[in-house]
């Protein structure tokens, strides 16, 4: 066994670690249950674990979570807390062995004794992993082990912690704060949706030009009209209202002017001079990372290279924009997808020693192309992470069907994905714009391959890449697919610089779970949708954590109370409550056993439910359409009949069905709003700058 065992790599590295009994354990069909332990765990224990009190504890806990088909990542997040929370409370508490841990001196910890500077959160996680262990393991080692084993392993066994939740509350106290603290978030993005997503494509657009601009340059120098570097400035569209100035280098050129050397090569880069306003040529503001790359933010900027002073600018740059942990060296764009958004050693180490912004524009150009689409999937559906990151280029995920029922014959465009806790796909039907959207990605991947395909790729997230197979998913880049930090890194570098703030005065930082919060809310409490309804939209399973998705904000329970003392004998809301017996949805199913269309035409937009009407086809307003410019003529129509309805109500003192008229007005309103937004990114993106040459 002895041979057997020498020629396994984790063998190696963990003898002498633990004790040969566990090394030498295994499972029913005669393997090793370390062959299965994922390797960073291996690692992370030789590393960090060592000659611990609990090392063999650990250890046996490590392969029992394995064998109990945990995901990797789960598996490393609750190794890690646990060997962190031990190594804290035997420091703290004196310890030197395992039978000296117990229930007293975890007590100190989570009641706060110990460990002043921890937060609630931090106690709750403890307490939660230290509990699933505790749990797996009294589950597992008495069905997979003789009464021998389990009486030999049993020294091993971490104990149970008898606590009583009603006398320890830090769970509750961790969960309230952090959903109090979620919730102040959520209602600063909620109001703001429309805006977001409009100026996501704002930003999109404007690259995209830069981007275009670049190439027809480019184009002059290969055709020998021009030669680098190339100093030139355009208009930007009304939206920005803007000159911007330029210098288009590449490095041979830069290493000419400046006598500065590159081992790398030859690339070509962007530096950028100034903005000036076109209504009085005061400065303007440019685009809206120059201060991302002024002050070198791009993946992990902290590092020896700064002094205090550069240091203080940055954590206080940081701190205004809402990144608090700012003093830890917290890199909100930072990621972890080579090639995105990353400027290069040559244009970094310059930027620094000349005190210039120089650009590498592919990077950014690509991670804003992905960071569009991230942004347009999650507020139209509020799609997960995860679901985000399965579409891929295949048939079995695209899926494009044609009713030839209608005259002209319609398209439903659909994604087919496993929602969270479930095995098999479920339809996601998204607007044409979407799918607009994804055809410019692979364009740009396959330009990048020199293919006319892309590459089937690992999936990379962690708590689901057990699962998951190698497909051609969507967003990839450099041969890798992205993870959810590269999606947020992205997310958080579009959307920079946008004032979201919630009452208390902080500005928030975008994530795509809280533009899902947001959905939801908005879903629920300004469109009304049923609750139950909007758990189909967001396919999750537990109707409870759809409610506490789309609990009210405090800005609309405020106004809920303004709008009661206003209105105290009048008010009632145009559909019924959010919670519905069964026998009401029953009679609510019989009533539309022919479920609205996927992507139907309604009123003012395009439907892209095939759930039961949530709003018994009351379109204006309804979350699961989406409005489209060509169909404005339509709201507004609606509205004024709306608005003459209202008054004529009033005068008839039919004060129940003039409050009705007033939230379908409202509604028509909002929807004409997020028209005019989709109307000026659309213009916007027709924009076509003209470029002057200056010396």
């Amino acid at each position: 066994m002895t041979k057997v065992l020498e020629v396994k790599k984790w063998y190696t590295k963990l003898d002498s670690q633990i004790d040969p009994k566990l090394l030498s354990l295994k499972n029913i069909d005669d393997e090793y249950y370390w062959d299965y332990v994922d390797d960073s765990s291996i690692k992370y224990f030789i590393k960090n674990v060592g000659d611990s009190p609990w090392k063999n504890h650990l250890a046996l806990s490590l392969l029992c979570v394995t064998d109990r088909k945990l995901s990797p990542s789960s598996i490393y997040n609750l190794m890690t807390t646990i060997n962190a929370r031990l190594l804290l409370i035997f420091n703290e508490c004196n310890l030197n062995d395992m039978k000296q841990f117990n229930y007293s001196v975890v007590e100190k910890y989570l009641s706060g004794e110990i460990a002043t500077e921890h937060s609630d959160r931090q106690r709750q996680m403890f307490l939660s992993s230290y509990n699933s262990f505790v749990f797996n393991m009294s589950k597992w080692i008495t069905t997979q082990f003789t009464n021998e084993q389990q009486q030999l392993f049993s020294q091993y066994l971490f104990p149970k912690m008898p606590f009583d939740h009603r006398d320890f509350k830090v769970r509750e106290r961790a969960m309230d704060t952090a959903k109090q603290y979620r919730k102040q978030e959520t209602s600063a993005v909620t109001p703001l949706l429309p805006e977001i997503r409009a100026e996501g494509h704002f930003r999109w657009n404007q690259v995209k030009r830069l981007r275009r601009t670049v190439n027809k340059l480019l184009q002059k120098v290969n055709d020998n009209q021009r030669s680098l570097p190339i100093n030139f400035s355009y208009e930007e569209s009304e939206y920005a209202r803007e000159r911007w100035h330029f210098i288009l280098w590449d490095k041979e050129s830069f290493c000419i002017k400046y006598g500065v050397n590159t081992s790398t090569k030859n690339e070509v880069f962007l530096e950028f001079i100034k903005a000036e306003k076109l209504e009085d040529g005061s400065p303007g503001d440019g685009l809206w990372f120059l201060e991302i790359l002024k002050y070198r933010l791009i993946g992990s900027w902290s590092n020896e290279y700064l002094d205090e002073d550069e240091r203080k600018s940055i954590i206080d740059y940081l701190e205004k924009w809402g990144y608090e942990d700012a003093k830890n060296g917290q890199a909100p764009f930072s990621h972890r997808t080579p090639g995105l958004l990353t400027q290069g050693v040559f244009i970094t180490r310059n930027a620094r020693k000349f005190n210039k912004i120089l650009i590498n524009m592919e990077p950014i150009y690509a991670a804003c192309l992905f960071a569009r689409f991230a942004l347009d999937i999650i507020t139209s559906s509020g799609a997960r992470m995860n679901e985000l990151l399965q579409i891929s280029y295949d048939k079995s995920c695209c899926i494009v069907t044609i009713d030839n029922s209608t005259t002209p014959a319609k398209k439903n465009y659909i994604y087919r994905l496993i929602p969270k806790g479930r095995e098999i796909e479920e339809n996601y039907y998204m607007p044409e714009d979407v799918f607009r959207s994804m055809n410019d990605i692979l364009s740009m991947l396959k330009e990048a391959y020199k293919s006319d395909s892309i590459p089937d790729v690992e999936y990379s997230v962690p708590s689901r890449k057990h699962l998951m197979s190698k497909k051609k998913y969507i967003f990839q880049y450099q041969g890798r697919h992205m993870n959810e930090f590269t999606i947020n890194a992205i997310i958080r570098f579009l959307l920079h610089g946008i004032i979201i703030q919630t009452n208390e005065g902080k500005q928030v930082s975008i994530k795509a779970h809280l533009l899902r919060h947001a959905f939801a809310t908005h879903a629920v409490q300004t469109e009304k949708l049923p609750v139950d309804i909007v758990k189909n939209l967001l396919h999750q399973k537990d109707i409870t954590v759809t409610e506490y998705y789309s609990a009210p904000t405090q800005e609309q329970v405020s106004s809920s109370i303004d709008s009661l003392y206003d209105n105290w004998t009048s008010y009632i809301d145009i559909h019924k409550g959010i919670t519905r017996a069964p026998r009401e949805l029953q009679e609510i199913y019989d009533e539309y056993k022919e479920r609205v269309g996927t992507l139907s035409k309604v009123v003012g937009g395009i439907c892209t439910t095939d759930a039961v009407c949530p709003t018994k086809l009351a379109c204006v307003g309804c979350a699961a359409k989406v409005p489209r410019p060509e169909f404005e003529e339509e709201i507004l129509a609606y509205l004024k009949w709306a608005e003459e309805s209202e008054v004529m109500f009033n005068k008839k003192g039919m004060l129940l069905e003039a409050k009705k008229m007033k939230i379908s007005k409202n509604r028509a309103k909002n929807e004409l709003n997020e028209i005019r937004l989709i109307k000026q990114y659309e213009k916007d993106e027709l924009y076509e700058p003209k470029v002057r040459f200056t010396k």
